[in-house]
């Protein structure tokens, strides 16, 4: 995909985007499943970038109309260096469809699009904020944060790729939405936005739970964090009431939630170790990926 010649502005984190792929899936049966969702991540890294730090406002909302339009001929009102991008996004998702379409589960790449499209929505809607300087309330932050999360594409297309074991109803427990998926999104806002708000108020942002926590409250920030912690708790809660037997699907299919809030936790437990991965995930990519097991 050679996204660091064509997307030199982004972070580069090959081994880790790989990372959160084989935790949310480590069962060896799950190869194909592993590759899809490292690329998916490696998408979402790049959006995440331009949307939140490299394009102007401008661009941000052509690439939000041709993300929504999901179609070729919108690539010329692109900018010259987010038409790779684009093309990347466009391929890649249509290679997974022709895939899917030889085995009858073409549908399924519909919703991993939908999630795209909304992503891109929520990502121009902080874009908006940023560029307006107004800090929303947060109930409005949280409700767009959910989508800017990013854990519903990764959900979604988890789902495209796990074989025969997705069935009609198994999808229409995904879409309810049950309480162990929204938990883990809001688990994933809160844990990125406390380890990273004092950096993102730097950059005069402050689009994030703890500024607007602190705006709509009108309380201190070691209150706010404080408050958002023990939000985390509960929604822990929520995922571990989830997994209480009998579940309502399968634990094959809850495990992609399980292991993506598990991830969470290991990321952004103490500091953002994905945006600054020297601090941990360096260790955990070399211990996995590099060194050998030693022999007893």
């Amino acid at each position: 995909m050679d996204f660091k010649t064509i997307t030199p502005y982004a972070r580069d984190r090959t081994p880790e985007v790989y990372l959160w792929a084989i935790a949310i899936f480590p069962d060896p049966d799950y190869s194909q499943s592993r590759i899809v969702i490292a690329k998916m991540v490696q998408l979402i890294l790049v959006l995440d970038d331009i949307y939140d730090a490299y394009g102007t406002i401008e661009e941000l909302r052509l690439l939000t109309s041709a993300i929504n339009s999901w179609g070729i001929n919108v690539m010329e009102q692109l900018p010259e260096y987010i038409k790779p991008l684009y093309n990347i996004l466009l391929s890649e998702l249509t290679e997974v469809e022709k895939q899917l379409s030889r085995e009858g589960r073409a549908d399924r790449v519909y919703a991993s699009k939908q999630a795209f499209q909304e992503l891109a929505g929520g990502y121009l809607q902080e874009a908006e904020w940023r560029y307006r300087r107004h800090v929303p309330s947060f109930e409005e932050y949280l409700r767009n944060g959910l989508i800017t999360s990013t854990y519903d594409v990764f959900i979604k297309s988890s789902l495209m790729v796990m074989g025969d074991i997705v069935c009609d109803k198994a999808l229409a427990w995904y879409e309810s939405p049950p309480n162990i998926e929204e938990a883990t999104k809001l688990l994933g806002r809160i844990y990125n936005d406390i380890t990273t708000y004092q950096f993102e108020g730097e950059r005069a942002q402050q689009v994030e739970s703890v500024h607007t926590y602190m705006k709509t409250f009108e309380v201190p920030e070691n209150v706010v964090v404080h408050e958002l912690k023990k939000t985390i708790e509960n929604k822990w809660k929520d995922i571990n009431e989830g997994c209480l037997k009998p579940t309502e699907v399968s634990m094959e299919l809850l495990a992609p939630i399980l292991n993506l809030a598990r991830m969470t936790d290991t990321i952004y437990r103490y500091n953002d170790t994905f945006t600054f991965p020297e601090k941990t995930i360096v260790e955990y990519v070399t211990l996995l990926f590099i060194d050998f097991v030693p022999k007893y």
